[in-house]
């Protein structure tokens, strides 16, 4: 069955200089002080309108400095809030737009995880057991043995990791479909990739200003799902909806406005998770 997962990374103050102070790139917007109460504003208006549900895929450190903000989120029942790791740290290596960005180690990367956890517990009353990996990755987190069995001591079970094609890029093919890590030892650990091209990532390669040819991007990804069947990973920024004006363009609104024509069902990547582990259930008996 096709299906949409709609997620945000909510990262402002959180992703660092290094990657946000990028020459010329749009990203610094996640640098201003406001940018994830007023992205927050902008979502949120989107999905009450439509009704249409997502994942906040929220940095720790995101959490902690914008609470009153992400404590609206988490009491609206449209959003689903799961996490990004503390502080956008890396879980394999990167060069994207040769920044060389480093992996960090198991060590730091369990505390991130785990620390985020404890954070969104106490101040939001959620059970964290989904993660997006920041930057997203050509095979996930597939490869790497000892993150995977981090992840499930920390109570993570699913993950959003492979956003990657095989050069290191986007777009990601829509061929990398959901699936248990059940050949590495976590049967009951969903991976959901995040395909096509990411929001950023589109803008600053196609042009800044062109809305209109990134919903033409997005509704043909929901075509070529519609007709092959497919689960679309969708990731989207706080920083980006400001940066790129959705308020004003309405390349997120337009691109869920289509998708609910199409009768093809929108869901949180949690409420994905869940229909999947109950899907499985069944079959096993």
């Amino acid at each position: 069955m096709s299906a949409i997962l709609i997620g945000y990374d909510v990262e402002s103050f959180a992703i660092g200089e290094g990657l946000a102070r990028i020459p010329n790139h749009g990203m610094a917007t996640a640098l201003e002080p406001e940018s994830c109460t007023k992205g927050l504003e902008v979502i949120t208006a989107i999905h009450e309108d439509l009704g249409a549900p997502a994942t906040l895929f929220v940095c720790g450190k995101t959490l902690l400095h914008n609470l009153p903000a992400l404590r609206r989120a988490a009491a609206n029942e449209l959003f689903d809030i799961q996490q990004h790791t503390y502080s956008h740290v890396l879980f394999k290596p990167d060069d994207w737009r040769g920044g060389g960005f480093r992996q960090s180690t198991l060590e730091a990367l369990e505390h991130e995880v785990q620390a985020t956890s404890q954070l969104l517990e106490r101040y939001l009353d959620v059970e964290c057991i989904g993660l997006r990996t920041p930057h997203g990755y050509h095979l996930g987190v597939s490869d790497q043995p000892q993150a995977l069995e981090m992840l499930w001591r920390s109570g993570i079970r699913f993950v959003s990791s492979w956003g990657r094609n095989g050069e290191g890029g986007n777009p990601t093919p829509f061929e990398h479909q959901p699936f248990w890590y059940e050949s590495q030892g976590y049967p009951d650990l969903l991976e959901m990739p995040f395909q096509g091209w990411l929001d950023g990532t589109w803008f600053e390669q196609f042009g800044r200003d062109d809305a209109d040819g990134y919903v033409q991007v997005l509704t043909a990804a929901v075509d070529e799902i519609a007709e092959k069947n497919l689960v679309y990973g969708v990731c989207f920024h706080d920083w980006a909806v400001l940066h790129y004006k959705e308020a004003e363009r309405a390349w997120i609104r337009r691109f869920l406005e289509y998708a609910l024509s199409k009768d093809i069902p929108v869901m949180s990547y949690k409420q994905y998770f869940e229909s999947e582990r109950a899907r499985r259930e069944l079959a096993m008996g």
